[in-house]
């Protein structure tokens, strides 16, 4: 039993490792470092914490700490998909900038908003952490019993 528990923490912990390699690389990708496409996935499904969630993890969804996780990873995906299209949507440039082979940048104003959105979305992910430290401690403190009504 102790070691089921202990396979289930760790990947629990690698779930945690995924969300802030994810925030991580949105902040890298907000400073204008360019991110592989699959660093990023848009959508709350796709990403490695997303994986964990939809997936291994349901075995938790029982527990209310485990469901009040899904509303702030959603609003998370749901920010940085504003803040993508602040920084990355497709600009009209002229002809000859085209020529020259320059795109059209961000404006001040987008980029004021996408640190603001940026903001909103740390916040989103400060509380998955915190829901994810609880849901943790809750598995830690599980009795035997308790734990193997989980599968």
């Amino acid at each position: 039993m102790q070691e089921k528990k202990k396979e289930l923490i760790g990947k629990l912990r690698d779930a945690k490792k995924a969300h802030r390699r994810w925030v991580s690389n949105a902040q890298i990708l907000m400073q204008g470092v360019p991110v592989k496409n699959d660093q990023l996935p848009l959508n709350e499904t796709e990403c490695g914490f997303g994986h964990w969630y939809y997936g291994e993890g349901q075995a938790l969804r029982s527990y209310p700490v485990y469901r009040n996780i899904e509303a702030p990873h959603t609003a998370l995906h749901t920010t940085y998909l504003q803040i993508f299209d602040l920084l990355f949507r497709e600009r009209k440039v002229s002809l000859f900038s085209r020529m020259l082979g320059k795109k059209a940048e961000p404006s001040p104003a987008e980029l004021e908003s996408a640190r603001r959105l940026f903001t909103v979305l740390n916040a989103e992910s400060l509380k998955i952490m915190e829901l994810l430290d609880e849901l943790e401690d809750l598995i830690v403190s599980m009795d035997d019993k308790d734990f193997e009504n989980l599968f």
